[in-house]
């Protein structure tokens, strides 16, 4: 379903992340500044446009779509560390400082075996708001424009 090289596009990928980042700021607007904190559906949703955008990257790049499923998963560190393999750096110039990455690291922690999907008892580590809010915000100015989405 989701084979066709040509029906996934990383113009279309960067559009979906693109879209879901903005319904993640809405719904912070909206329920976050309530709640005094970024709710689990606004970190889903920032962490699914964080997957997006690397993986529009890394379509646009040649990787085929059997790989971003089958190696990569919903894995975000291993997504940018093949976009780092790739090019991403001298490509957009993004760089992440320590307190982003480890952001990344601790919301891939979730992201990754579904704890923002479903409910796991006990104690989490989430990440600050700020720092995933700022990735999200580097990869989508860098990554869009490159793959030809504005």
């Amino acid at each position: 379903m989701h084979n066709d090289q040509n029906k996934t596009t990383p113009i279309g990928l960067a559009r979906y992340a693109r879209e879901f980042f903005n319904c993640a700021l809405a719904a912070d607007e909206k329920v976050g500044h309530k709640l005094g904190f970024a709710s689990i559906p606004v970190m889903y949703l920032v962490a699914q446009s964080i997957e997006l955008c690397l993986k529009s990257y890394l379509v646009f790049k040649d990787v085929p779509l059997n790989d971003l499923r089958k190696k990569y998963g919903h894995d975000l560190i291993k997504c940018l560390k093949k976009a780092k393999e790739l090019g991403l750096d001298k490509d957009t110039g993004v760089n992440l400082n320590e307190a982003e990455q480890y952001a990344l690291v601790v919301l891939n922690e979730l992201y990754s075996t579904k704890q923002l999907n479903y409910i796991i008892t006990g104690g989490k580590v989430f990440p600050a708001f700020t720092f995933i809010h700022t990735v999200s915000t580097k990869l989508l100015d860098a990554i869009c424009p490159l793959v030809g989405y504005r």
